[in-house]
C-alpha cells in the first residue's frame, strides 16, 4: 500500500498578506476631476504626440517625467534616465509597471477620478494612449496654472538698418 496522507478540507480564506490592497481597495474609486483629454484622444493635439509615442514610447515618458519635476523644461534632455529606465523595462515587458505608477502618482496628485486597477489594465494593455493621456493632463495643468509659457515664438525680422 502506498503511504498517500489524507489532508484536512480548508474551511477557511487565507489571510491578507500586510501591505497588500484588497480587490476592494483596489477597485475604491477616489478623486472628482475628470481627466483632461479622454484615453482614445491619441490623435488629437498638435505636435504629433501619437506618432511620437507609438514608435518612442519611452520619449513621451521621460518627458513626462521632467516635466512633473521641472515645469520649466530645463535641462531637459530627450533621452534622460527616466527614458532610459521605461525602455530597459521594456526590455523584460516591465514598462508597463512605470506607466501605471506614474498614472497613479498623477491621478492623486490632481484629484482625477479612477481606482488603479483601471490604471494598471490601461497602463498594460493600452500603453501609448496611457502615456499620450499622462503627457497631456500634465501639460493642460501646467498651462491652467500659468507654470509653462505658450511655447516657442519666433523673434521679429531683422532689419537692414536703412
Amino acid at each position: 500500500m502506498s503511504d498517500v496522507k489524507q489532508q484536512q478540507p480548508v474551511t477557511q480564506q487565507p489571510q491578507a498578506i500586510k501591505g497588500m490592497p484588497t480587490m476592494q481597495e483596489a477597485r475604491a474609486i477616489t478623486g472628482s476631476e475628470e481627466w483632461t483629454s479622454d484615453m482614445f484622444d491619441c490623435f488629437a493635439g498638435e505636435d504629433n504626440l501619437c506618432l511620437k509615442t507609438t514608435f518612442c514610447p519611452c520619449f513621451t515618458y521621460g518627458k513626462t517625467m521632467h516635466r512633473i519635476r521641472d515645469p520649466s523644461m530645463q535641462g531637459y534632455e530627450r533621452i534622460n534616465n527616466d527614458c532610459l529606465m521605461w525602455y530597459g523595462a521594456s526590455c523584460f515587458h516591465l514598462n508597463w509597471l512605470l506607466t501605471f505608477m506614474n498614472r497613479s502618482e498623477i491621478r492623486a496628485a490632481n484629484n482625477i477620478r479612477g481606482d488603479h486597477l483601471t490604471d494598471c489594465l490601461f497602463s498594460a494593455f493600452c500603453g501609448c494612449c496611457t502615456l499620450i493621456q499622462q503627457e497631456k493632463e500634465v501639460l493642460a495643468k501646467q498651462r491652467a496654472a500659468g507654470t509653462i509659457s505658450q511655447g516657442y515664438q519666433a523673434p521679429a525680422g531683422m532689419t537692414t538698418g536703412h
